[in-house]
């Protein structure tokens, strides 16, 4: 009987591997619209739901595609008509990463850490929920919530009825005492 169960687990193990390389080439897609990627997905365990058109990864999950890293416990993607829609990662606490490219104007890398991560690739846009951090080079944001334009370079904080607060933490440029000082300065 023992032997007997170790061949079942080893049979769905197969049959889930089996499963998220059969789906690969449907999330190939996650990248901007304009490009073509390849998204690589790793975990303890993954479940294709073909009713609700989902895959979802568990057990300390990465993934990686061009210069994006995203990890977390769990890892859920969203398919519409074979292309990845949105990516929802959580954890203690989720991570995404992606390399600077001063080529395409990210100067520095990117990274944000929060309990829930959504991630839209189409759009290039991220949603931060639970202790949520953004670092870019050395100005941070934290909040309880943010919602960052990757391409745009524009970040949301908070939430309009100001009752979460927020912290940014910016790079001043260094102090030259013999710099000349600027026009329309308050003077007291």
């Amino acid at each position: 009987m023992p032997m007997l169960n170790k061949m079942i687990r080893s049979g769905l193990l197969i049959v889930l591997t089996s499963m998220a390389i059969l789906a690969l080439p449907i999330i190939g897609s996650a990248a901007p619209a304009q490009t073509t990627a390849e998204i690589v997905i790793e975990g303890a365990s993954a479940e294709f739901d073909k009713t609700n058109n989902t895959i979802t990864y568990t057990g300390n999950v990465k993934a990686k595609m061009e210069s994006v890293a995203i990890t977390g416990e769990i890892l859920l993607v969203n398919l519409d008509q074979d292309q990845v829609q949105l990516i929802t990662t959580t954890g203690k606490p989720a991570r995404f990463s992606q390399a600077a490219s001063p080529s395409t104007g990210r100067p520095n890398e990117t990274s944000a850490s929060a309990a829930k991560i959504i991630y839209y690739p189409e759009e290039n846009k991220l949603e931060l929920t639970g202790e949520a951090r953004l670092a870019q080079g050395n100005n941070v944001v934290s909040s309880a919530s943010i919602r960052y334009n990757i391409l745009g370079g524009e970040v949301e904080a908070g939430d309009k009825r100001g009752t979460n607060r927020v912290q940014m933490q910016l790079l001043l440029p260094k102090i030259d005492a013999n710099a000349k000082k600027p026009t329309g300065v308050i003077k007291e």
